[in-house]
């Protein structure tokens, strides 16, 4: 009977805190739509200012884009230009980062609409639990329930981080997949005439999905903030996320440095490393509060089997 109730209580609970955390993502999500939707606008609007022929150019392959916009040799010094550049490659990613959001708010409100409102159920299987128990005490009662509604916050904070920790998982396989094409990368920004035409063209292929996963991982950062930011409130514990929101800016001040200065990739590479070790920092904190979760939680329930052995 007890085992029936567990596991009733323990569903109940963990799908109120779904749903309150449903609901604050999607907030969240909404407001990271409104804020790339503005810096679609703005970059647009910049861009038009001072070359609208800027958009018309294909930015699949990264290498035309920096070869139309910085020019020659001489030209690629010019800061304008170096700025321009950049607005066009921020540009691709706010409508790469639209997309995803419009995709990710449906999802959240499609997981909301088929989640019950489950409180009261909750609060009255709670109840014929203590009912069960046939404590007589009203105060012991009231402590018992105190407890068994800790313990199963507790559990429901456990699943909350470990859905951040496979959030933060699946952002450090595109930030590694990133530093291993940014490694593979030879001879970037280097003119044609100074080596291998092939070795140079292959180079570029690697420095193309290199950005490819750099804005998958700038995705996965935000999405990872957020999951942060919804246990911070549950835990009251701070965990730092560093310069996740800025990741994709660095990213690209460095490939174009790499490219001007005519090195090998460097800065750029230096920059994806530093997410890295940022993001490892945020996962060891998450893995910390998941072991001191399940160890209140052990605390807790020899708690309630002393009450129930007692009764």
């Amino acid at each position: 009977m007890h085992r029936e109730y567990n596991e009733k209580i323990s569903y109940m609970k963990k799908c109120i805190q779904k749903r309150n955390k449903l609901k604050g993502l999607l907030k969240q999500t909404e407001q990271d739509m409104i804020r790339e939707k503005l810096l679609l606008n703005k970059l647009q609007s910049d861009i038009e200012k001072k070359d609208q022929d800027v958009l018309k150019l294909e930015s699949d392959n990264i290498t035309s884009l920096f070869y139309a916009i910085l020019g020659t040799k001489e030209e690629r010094l010019e800061k304008g230009k170096q700025d321009l550049l950049k607005a066009r490659l921020r540009y691709d990613q706010c409508i790469h980062n639209v997309e995803y959001l419009a995709e990710e708010t449906k999802r959240l409100v499609d997981e909301i609409a088929e989640i019950d409102a489950c409180e009261s159920d909750f609060e009255d299987l709670l109840n014929k639990k203590i009912e069960t128990v046939n404590i007589e005490d009203r105060e012991t009662g009231e402590e018992l329930k105190k407890l068994i509604k800790r313990k199963e916050s507790m559990k429901a904070n456990i699943k909350e981080i470990d859905e951040a920790i496979a959030c933060g998982e699946e952002a450090i396989i595109s930030i590694e997949n990133t530093i291993t094409e940014l490694e593979r990368a030879e001879g970037w920004g280097i003119e044609d005439i100074m080596g291998s035409f092939a070795s140079i063209a292959m180079s570029r292929t690697h420095v193309d999905e290199a950005r490819k996963f750099a804005e998958e991982a700038q995705r996965k950062l935000s999405r990872l903030k957020r999951e942060i930011a919804d246990i911070i409130m549950i835990i009251g514990s701070e965990i730092t996320v560093g310069t996740f929101e800025t990741f994709a800016d660095y990213f690209f001040d460095g490939l174009i440095f790499d490219w001007v200065v005519q090195t090998d990739i460097g800065k750029s590479l230096d920059v994806v490393k530093n997410i890295k070790n940022q993001t490892d920092k945020a996962m060891s904190k998450l893995y910390e509060e998941k072991l001191t979760e399940e160890f209140m939680i052990n605390q807790i329930e020899e708690q309630v089997n002393l009450i129930i052995d007692n009764a």
